[in-house]
């Protein structure tokens, strides 16, 4: 029998995740760039997920987070601070591939406002600090051994893998 090589045309496209202030929220006031200083919107973030579908899960009373980068820090170190939006609810759409040909699927995931107290930002941040192994260094051990025993080391989590 002969194999037949199936076609998918969405086949390594992102779902478009739009997190969005549900009706009767206030709207979002931008700041920073000129071209958006003091637009109002609904839009809280836009991501893009190359998970397959099945994975690719908005749950409901997920917090948005927002990921700051430690300036001058080659390695990328973040810390995550909760906001005070939380996924209420979740619409999917599939696109029709002639009108929309660069995403797998939408995803509208609407959120309100539940402010947190400093203590329960405090509980909630973290940071992310990247795992250094052999493997970091190609597989070189030589380089590996070098850099644990230097200062810049002690930055960050040594690991066995």
């Amino acid at each position: 029998m002969e194999e037949l090589e199936i076609y998918d045309p969405v086949e390594g496209k992102p779902m478009m995740i739009i997190y969005m202030a549900k009706s009767g929220e206030k709207w979002i006031k931008l700041s920073g760039d000129r071209l958006v200083e003091g637009v109002l919107t609904r839009v809280l973030r836009t991501s893009y997920s190359y998970r397959p579908i099945e994975k690719c899960r908005i749950k409901i009373g997920e917090r948005l987070e927002c990921h700051i980068e430690e300036v001058g820090n080659a390695m990328r170190v973040y810390s995550v601070v909760p906001t005070e939006w939380v996924v209420v609810k979740v619409e999917r759409y599939e696109p029709i591939l002639e009108d929309i040909p660069e995403f797998r699927g939408i995803a509208i995931a609407y959120c309100e406002r539940q402010p947190l107290s400093v203590e329960e930002i405090q509980a909630m941040f973290y940071k992310v600090i990247p795992k250094i192994s052999v493997d970091s260094f190609g597989g070189d051990s030589e380089a590996y051994h070098n850099f644990l025993e230097s200062d810049e080391a002690k930055r960050y989590v040594r690991t066995n893998a």
